[in-house]
């Protein structure tokens, strides 16, 4: 067995130039890997170096590791390149001698771009531990990473790279002068900085959606700003332990009134419509609750309380200081939303299953929610396909709640024989929908199967 003695640093620049005017001479490599499988004991690595191509696969059972190489052809790389299910890692390699020891300087390229890493190879443990870094060398080195696993081939695969540069006020100035526009996530800022920068984008499209509806009654405006608070109350309940716990029941309480008063007054507006193209004159109760509930809500969201409610959520979503931090603040994003993402996934699948419409349309709501918002975070192949899959049968579901919601209105009739004639062609969509989505809900359990499996490797713990 083949004993590597090393020693890592991460540098602020390559040093090249530098070395060369000292009269060093490289040989330069350049290499290209990536994981078809990562698991907590089997991995399985494909690497490109110069002209030639491995295998490794790696198997751990407790305190044993079995690594197991061999030599493959370009085509069996290129084919297996295809099913890469992590991000690849590029980079170039210049080899050199610093007193006669080996050494290497990785220059990563791509995602992992600025990354430098220097590497001196030692015969025994001791010259690794009496090694001193050459005054030269110590200006320019960061830290030392020979035990950080941030900086093993595994990690850079998954999270991308460690000490990635990350400006949350910049951020934020950004979301208010572009306003809605696709959010991308670096696999390394904390959960807390990137759920707020989400909440702040929502934020930011709720105070346009309400002034909106405010100053013309367009019920588009009202939809929007429905569901604008329906995704709040979804990333508070998801992301638990991230923002002070007290804080956020403050704001879960003021925002799920609202909500459930303005999603009642959406199904009022939807009867009514109803009504008046179908032909039929609804109760005067009807019309009366309606109006008194739309005054209300207009009143609610022009008020000076609701004014105040929003600046004292922008306060908390603007912290620069970690102030209304919680428990779980520090993990990365990219393992919260892996752990929340497979959980509402199982979720889903015993919804679709279950054929329960009423849970499986609210799942796969939040589901095609989460992966709008972070499905660049994985690069799964079936996110997408998910993403298009629960598009579709949303708008099924969305399809048969607005027929229930028909159906349960009472109408001002003599005679209901042409009422009875309507709820039968109603039911009979119903049935017809259902079967649309019966049909629909293997391809999507079959996605959130593969889902499912790639993502147990992001976090530790159990779901």
């Amino acid at each position: 067995m083949v004993l590597e003695i090393k020693r890592k640093f991460l540098l602020d620049e390559p040093l090249q130039p530098a070395l060369k005017e000292d009269g060093a001479e490289f040989k330069q490599i350049d290499i290209l890997q990536f994981y078809t499988k990562i698991s907590s004991n089997e991995e399985i690595k494909f690497k490109k170096v110069a002209d030639l191509y491995t295998k490794t696969k790696t198997i751990k059972k407790g305190l044993i590791k079995e690594e197991k190489q061999e030599p493959i052809s370009k085509k069996e790389f290129e084919a297996a390149l295809d099913c890469g299910v992590y991000p690849r890692i590029s980079k170039s390699r210049f080899s050199f001698k610093l007193n006669n020891q080996p050494c290497s300087i990785d220059i990563y390229k791509d995602e992992l771009c600025g990354l430098f890493i220097f590497e001196i190879e030692f015969m025994t443990r001791d010259d690794a531990n009496e090694f001193m870094l050459p005054e030269f060398l110590q200006n320019r080195v960061l830290k030392e990473v020979t035990e950080d696993e941030n900086y093993t081939d595994r990690n850079l695969a998954l999270f991308g790279k460690p000490d990635f540069k990350f400006s949350y006020k910049n951020s934020l100035k950004l979301i208010e002068k572009l306003g809605e526009f696709k959010l991308f996530f670096a696999s390394s800022i904390s959960t807390y900085d990137a759920i707020r920068m989400v909440l702040f984008q929502i934020c930011r499209s709720m105070l346009k959606n309400n002034l909106s509806y405010l100053k013309s009654k367009d019920k588009n405006s009202l939809e929007k700003l429905c569901f604008d608070m329906e995704k709040t109350l979804f990333f508070l309940e998801t992301f638990t332990n991230v923002i002070d716990e007290k804080v956020v029941s403050k704001f879960i309480n003021e925002f799920e009134i609202l909500h459930s008063k303005i999603s009642n007054l959406i199904e009022l507006n939807y009867a009514l419509e109803c009504a008046g193209a179908a032909g039929f004159e609804l109760e005067k109760a009807f019309i009366t609750k309606r109006q008194i509930l739309e005054d209300e809500i207009r009143l609610c969201l022009s008020s000076e309380g609701f004014d105040e409610l929003i600046k004292e959520w922008e306060i908390v979503l603007s912290d620069e200081n970690d102030f209304y931090v919680s428990s779980n603040y520090r993990i990365l994003i990219k393992s919260s939303v892996a752990y929340n993402l497979r959980k509402l996934s199982l979720k889903v699948i015993k919804s679709l299953r279950s054929q329960n419409s009423k849970n499986t349309f609210s799942e796969c709501k939040k589901l095609n929610v989460f992966l709008g918002y972070f499905e660049d975070l994985f690069m799964i192949k079936c996110e997408s396909k998910l993403l298009k899959q629960t598009d579709k049968i949303i708008k099924i579901y969305k399809f048969i709640s607005e027929c229930k919601v028909f159906l349960d209105i009472k109408f001002d009739l003599k005679s209901s024989q042409n009422l009875d004639t309507f709820n039968k062609n109603i039911n009979s969509q119903i049935k017809k929908s259902n079967k649309k989505i019966a049909k629909k809900s293997k391809n999507i359990i079959k996605n959130l199967h593969k889902l499912s499996r790639n993502l147990k490797v992001y976090y530790q713990k159990e779901i």
